[in-house]
């Protein structure tokens, strides 16, 4: 704002007198006239007092106002609630909404002009992981999720041309080092696959866990979208299930990203735990695949896998076990249940059976290089098994 014009204007059929106003701004444009009253009656103050001893001061007031106003559209918080807003139609808003969260409690107030890539970088790479109690520092794939916001927001203050250009698109972050962890991917042989598919059937593990890991196995889905499957999922038509939510922590959520949003045919194994859920679906007057007796869903995979056993001092103090009770009473080593996801993952892989694109499509992987980040020495070191008799093109030393 460069400047305000103000004059008092008497309107004749009105009881007041007003104010008519244009706002000149420093690139030579100006508001439309705008006119406001004054709330002082005709009969109490005279023009030429209003135009002497009124307008100054409403000059003075206006020009304070506008002033903040200027200020507060300049912020940060101003041009992030306008990012948000366009954002909402998005598959994953809430996942965006979450992050500009953080971000806003650095940032909210700060004249976005002023705040510098530096600043940036050094607020994501301080940024804890959330979901990881040994508040490990967040991967380089995360701080680009934030960063993304940032992309966002400073977009539309150089629209709003509050700044020449949006130089957080210069920052960059080093390559990380990707160590391959052993621990975390532990898959089942196929005589533990059947003699925990043939055990879990007891129901002293509880009356779903079997028809999980009928499930899990066959189709490499994770638990929570397990969890969160609904009668609505399934096409038996078609034998399609369509993923497009999951279940965790007692909240129906959107699948994390647009990849993990897919349609999967249900393989003819997992066919017979799919019917019998919905039938038992159905007798509990329920959508829920996966719910309690009364039809209402569960909360969390933890329903189905139960709490690992604690012992003090020699005596048993938590006994929800289900999951954990069938790994010892079937003599199979312990490990966590994800587990049944990368078994059907690596399973697919050494039956070539399928293609590395389908193997990626059916998990929700975002690309082949996840399926190599995750398997990589189960696909490695596969050319010395290759079938020597193929003859690719038909010919034999030019002859065909």
């Amino acid at each position: 704002m460069e400047d305000i014009q103000a004059i008092i204007l008497n309107r004749t059929n009105r009881k007041f007198w007003y104010v008519k106003y244009t706002v000149f701004f420093k690139n030579s444009t100006k508001s439309e006239p705008k006119e406001e009253s004054t709330k002082v009656l005709k009969t109490e103050k005279t023009q030429k007092w209003m135009e002497q001893k009124y307008l100054p001061v409403w000059l003075a007031r206006k020009k304070e106002e506008l002033k903040v106003d200027t200020i507060n559209s300049q912020t940060f918080g101003y041009y992030c609630s306008l990012f948000l807003k366009n954002y909402q139609i998005n598959h994953d808003y809430k996942n965006v909404e979450n992050r500009a969260n953080r971000i806003l409690c650095e940032f909210e107030n700060k004249n976005i002009k002023e705040i510098t890539n530096l600043e940036i970088k050094e607020f994501l790479n301080s940024l804890i992981n959330l979901n990881s109690k040994a508040k490990e520092k967040l991967s380089k794939n995360s701080k680009l999720k934030y960063l993304r916001i940032f992309h966002g927001v400073f977009d539309l203050a150089e629209d709003d041309r509050i700044i020449d250009k949006n130089l957080t698109y210069n920052i960059k972050f080093e390559k990380e080092k990707r160590e391959k962890n052993t621990d975390t991917i532990k898959p089942f042989e196929k005589d533990e696959v059947l003699k925990l598919l043939n055990t879990s059937k007891d129901p002293k593990y509880g009356e779903l866990l079997h028809y999980y890991l009928g499930i899990a196995f066959n189709q490499g889905m994770s638990p929570s979208e397990i969890i969160g499957l609904q009668i609505d999922n399934i096409d038996l038509v078609n034998q399609t299930i369509n993923i497009n939510q999951n279940r965790t922590k007692g909240k129906l959520k959107e699948t994390k990203t647009e990849y993990r949003d897919r349609i999967i045919p249900i393989f003819d194994t997992t066919l017979p735990y799919i019917t019998e859920l919905i039938k038992m679906a159905k007798e509990k007057n329920t959508q829920w695949l996966f719910s309690w007796k009364d039809g209402s869903p569960l909360k969390d995979i933890q329903n189905i896998r139960g709490d690992r056993e604690i012992t003090k001092n020699g005596k048993r103090i938590k006994n929800t076990t289900k999951w954990y009770k069938l790994l010892e009473d079937t003599g199979i080593k312990y490990r966590d249940l994800k587990n049944c996801r990368h078994t059907f993952a690596v399973s697919a892989i050494e039956s070539k059976q399928f293609t590395m694109q389908q193997i990626a499509e059916l998990l929700g992987h975002a690309d082949l290089q996840m399926i190599v980040n995750h398997y990589a020495k189960y696909i490695e070191k596969k050319a010395i098994t290759a079938n020597r008799k193929i003859n690719l093109f038909g010919d034999t030393l030019g002859d065909t």
